[in-house]
């Protein structure tokens, strides 16, 4: 009984109270009436109890949660990753005319070219 009922208060404190309505009206009214019929002369008097008890339950956790839920974003946004941004500046290519800027390939051919003519 008391998830149902702090589920229809929920409900009713998001506005939702066409849906609290219903489940107040329909499984929380059938659980009522177990109780109720159990023929303990003190049942409306501890429903009644247990009903406001619950309403102080979703209360406290709802102020709970609007308190801690700013700090809890800030948290999670601390820890996402920093974008990498992207290199200021390019390299320029390695053109292929002679007497330009030899590249790392350049060396390369060289360094094979002088393997292969070295004797053996």
């Amino acid at each position: 009984m008391g998830r149902i009922y702090r589920r229809v208060c929920f409900l009713r404190s998001e506005g939702r109270a066409v849906d609290a309505r219903h489940l107040a009206e329909t499984e929380l009214a059938q659980a009522k009436e177990e109780i109720l019929g159990s023929g303990d002369p003190q049942a409306r008097a501890r429903l009644d109890a247990f009903f406001c008890e619950e309403e102080e339950r979703v209360a406290g956790a709802i102020a709970c949660v609007e308190l801690l839920m700013p700090e809890l974003s800030d948290r999670i946004a601390a820890l996402k990753p920093v974008p990498v941004a992207a290199p200021a500046a390019r390299r320029p290519a390695v053109s292929a005319n002679p007497g330009s800027e030899r590249g790392i390939a350049d060396f390369i051919d060289e360094m094979l070219a002088q393997d292969r003519n070295r004797p053996r």
